[in-house]
C-alpha cells in the first residue's frame, strides 16, 4: 500500500466527477435517431451496432449514424460525439483542459458499468428524485444565462422545446443516480480500523507523505449594524402595500418584483425562484414557500437578507415555483459607526483582561451559531475546530497570515455581496498549525479519511475487475492505443 494508491483514487474521483459536468452535453447533442437507443438497447440492436463497428459500409445513411459509436457496455452505447462534446464541456464548466479522450472514455465506461449492474441488482431511482435534480439543473442554467424564458434554454442546447431538454436531462440523471447508488452499495460495508489507519500511514515513504496546508483554530465576534425601527416599519408597510395592490387590484406581482425588489439575482426575472424542501434556502423563506397554497401571497416576513413577500405561482409535486420581493431597511452611517464603536470597545476590554473572549462573544456577537459557543468556529466537514487557511475568503486569509496563536485581530470590516450589507468582526487565534508533512498524532482524522478512501477504491476496483469478465464490452478501434483501457478489453 503506497501513496500512489491514494493519488490514483483522487484521479478516479476527478474523472467520475467530470461526468456530472459533461453528461448533459451528451444528452443534448446526440442525434435523435441514436438517442432513442442510448439508454437501453435490446440484444438485437446491440448485436447490429457491434457488427457495424466491425464492418461499416461506405456512403450510406447507416454509416453516418453508426460511425460515431465509440463503444458498447452492457445495454449502453457510448458515442464518439460524447467524448468530443465532453471534453469541451469539461473545459468550459470545470476549467479542466488536460483530460484526454482515453480518460474520458474510461470514466464513461465506469459510469455505464455501474448503471448497468445497478439495474441488474434491482436498484431503482424514483421519478421524483430524477425530476427534482432535473428542475434544479434547469434553474441553474436559467440563472447562468440570466433568463426565465424556457425557449431560450431549449435554443441554447439545440432542442425544439423545454420538454425535450427535460427528457434528455431525466435520462442522464437516471443513469448518474443509478451509478451513484451502485458505488454506494459497493462501499457501504467498507470500514476502517485504527490499526489499518496506522498501517496505511506507516506504508507511506517519508518523502511521499502528503503536505497539509496551514490550519487555524479560531473564535470570532461578529457585530451587524441594525436599522432603526422606523426604517423597518417603512419597509413592512411598502411590502404590505404591494401585496394589497396585487390581491385587491390585480396588479402584476412579477412587474413589482422587477421594479422594486432589492434581490439583484432575481429582479430581472420578476423575482422568480424554484425550490425543494432540501434546497439551501434560509428556513424562514422555505417555511413560507411550503405553507402557502398555489396563488397565495404571504404577509411580510423577515430573513437574514431583509424583508420579503412571497407569491406561490405553481406547485409541481415537491417543487414550488415562487416569486418574491425583497426590501432591505436603510441603515444609516451613524448606525454603522455605532456598531463599529461597540466592537472596538469590547475589544479593548478583552485586551485589558476585563472579560474573556468567550464571554464577550456570548454578550454581543450577532452570529448566533458561534456566539453560544464562545465564538468558536467549527469546521462542518470535519466536526473539529481546524480550518485550512486556503479555504477561507481571501481577505480573511490575508489577515490570518500575520496572526499567531493567542493573537487578537483588529476590527475587520466585511461586506457580504449576497446580503449587500457590512458587518464587523474581531478574530482570536486559539491555535495555528503551519504547513507541514502529515503527522500521525496531529493529523489522524485526515489520515483516516485517506486510508478509508484508499480502502473504498480498492473495493470498487475489485468489484469492477470481477464484473468486467461477465459484462459485454466493445471498444472502438480508435481507442486501441489507450493504456488506461487495457483492462476493459
Amino acid at each position: 500500500m503506497t501513496l500512489l494508491t491514494v493519488i490514483n483514487f483522487k484521479s478516479i474521483t476527478k474523472y467520475l466527477a467530470i461526468i456530472t459536468v459533461f453528461v448533459f452535453a451528451k444528452a443534448v447533442t446526440a442525434q435523435t435517431a441514436v438517442e432513442q437507443d442510448v439508454v437501453a438497447l435490446d440484444n438485437k440492436n446491440v448485436q447490429e451496432t457491434l457488427a457495424a463497428m466491425d464492418s461499416v459500409k461506405p456512403r450510406t445513411k447507416t454509416r453516418f449514424l453508426i460511425e460515431g459509436v465509440a463503444g458498447v457496455i452492457g445495454d449502453y452505447v457510448i458515442l464518439g460525439s460524447d467524448i468530443v462534446t465532453a471534453k469541451a464541456q469539461a473545459k468550459r464548466e470545470a476549467g479542466i483542459s488536460d483530460i484526454s479522450s482515453c480518460e474520458l472514455m474510461e470514466s464513461l465506461l465506469s459510469e455505464k458499468m455501474y448503471a448497468h449492474h445497478a439495474i441488474q441488482d434491482s436498484i431503482t431511482i424514483g421519478d421524483r428524485e430524477i425530476e427534482g435534480r432535473t428542475e434544479g439543473q434547469i434553474q441553474y442554467f436559467k440563472n447562468a444565462l440570466q433568463t426565465n424564458d424556457d425557449q431560450k434554454i431549449a435554443d441554447f442546447y439545440k432542442k425544439e422545446n423545454i420538454a425535450q431538454v427535460r427528457e434528455a436531462l431525466n435520462r442522464v440523471n437516471r443513469d448518474g443516480l443509478l451509478a451513484q447508488r451502485m458505488q454506494e452499495r459497493i462501499t457501504e460495508q467498507v470500514e476502517i480500523t485504527p490499526e489499518e489507519v496506522r498501517e496505511f500511514y506507516k506504508s507511506i515513504p517519508e518523502k511521499d507523505l502528503p503536505l497539509f496546508n496551514t490550519e487555524v483554530e479560531m473564535a470570532q465576534i461578529v457585530v451587524i449594524p441594525e436599522p432603526e425601527k422606523e426604517e423597518v416599519n417603512l419597509v413592512i408597510n411598502k411590502l404590505a402595500g404591494y401585496r394589497a395592490d396585487v390581491i385587491d387590484n390585480g396588479a402584476d406581482f412579477a412587474a413589482k418584483a422587477t421594479l422594486y425588489s432589492d434581490d439583484t439575482g432575481t429582479e430581472r426575472q420578476g423575482g422568480v425562484l424554484s425550490l425543494k424542501r432540501n434546497d439551501p434556502f434560509v428556513k424562514e423563506f422555505k417555511d413560507q414557500a411550503f405553507s402557502l397554497q398555489e396563488g397565495e401571497i404571504s404577509e411580510p416576513f423577515e430573513t437574514m437578507f431583509g424583508w420579503h413577500i412571497l407569491y406561490v405561482e405553481k406547485i409541481r409535486g415537491q417543487i414550488r415555483d415562487v416569486r418574491h420581493i425583497l426590501l432591505k431597511p436603510y441603515i444609516s452611517v451613524a448606525q454603522v459607526e455605532n456598531s463599529k464603536a461597540e466592537l472596538n470597545a469590547m475589544r479593548d476590554r478583552i485586551i485589558l483582561n476585563e472579560i474573556s473572549f468567550g464571554d464577550a462573544a456570548k454578550e454581543i456577537s450577532d452570529e448566533e451559531k458561534t456566539a453560544q459557543n464562545g465564538g468558536k468556529i467549527i469546521n462542518p466537514n470535519t466536526g473539529t475546530g481546524r480550518i485550512e487557511v486556503t479555504r477561507l475568503e481571501s481577505d480573511m486569509a490575508s489577515t490570518l497570515q500575520f496572526l499567531e496563536k493567542g493573537d487578537l485581530s483588529g476590527v475587520i470590516e466585511e461586506t457580504d455581496p449576497r446580503m449587500g450589507s457590512t458587518n464587523f468582526k474581531v478574530v482570536y487565534i486559539i491555535d495555528k498549525i503551519p504547513d507541514h508533512k502529515a503527522n500521525y498524532a496531529n493529523d489522524y482524522l485526515k489520515i483516516k479519511d485517506l486510508a478509508l478512501k484508499d480502502k473504498q477504491v480498492k473495493a470498487i476496483n475489485k468489484w469492477r475487475n470481477e464484473k468486467i469478465t461477465d459484462t459485454y464490452i466493445k471498444i472502438g478501434a480508435e481507442y486501441k492505443d489507450c493504456d488506461i483501457l487495457n483492462t476493459w478489453n
